[in-house]
């Protein structure tokens, strides 16, 4: 994200892209219903698809910057990036608008 917090377009193109996937968008909602850190493994009871599932898609949201993952001891904490994730929905509403996204 540049100083001003506005998303380039190579990161607003990457976090669209993570978000067109419906079951990342449920892993990024499972997340940030979340107050602070969720731990992993209770991530994968809730969306009832393997590990090696939940760990592709989870590396997609924190490549496009709407995760944080943190490893604590055995387990690996999750936190929604939601400054990240305001500063994509300001520059989809300037593609709404028909202004330039970011």
């Amino acid at each position: 994200m540049s100083e001003t917090g506005r998303l380039t377009d190579d990161e607003f193109a990457s976090v669209s892209k993570a978000l067109a996937d419906p079951r990342r968008t449920a892993i990024l909602a499972e997340i940030a219903r979340g107050s602070g850190t969720l731990a992993c493994s209770g991530l994968s009871a809730a969306t009832e698809v393997s590990a090696a599932t939940i760990s592709h898609h989870l590396r997609a949201l924190e490549a496009a910057g709407l995760i944080e993952a943190e490893r604590q001891g055995r387990y690996m904490m999750l936190s929604f990036r939601r400054e990240r994730f305001e500063a994509y929905l300001a520059a989809l509403k300037n593609v709404a608008s028909g202004d330039a996204p970011c």
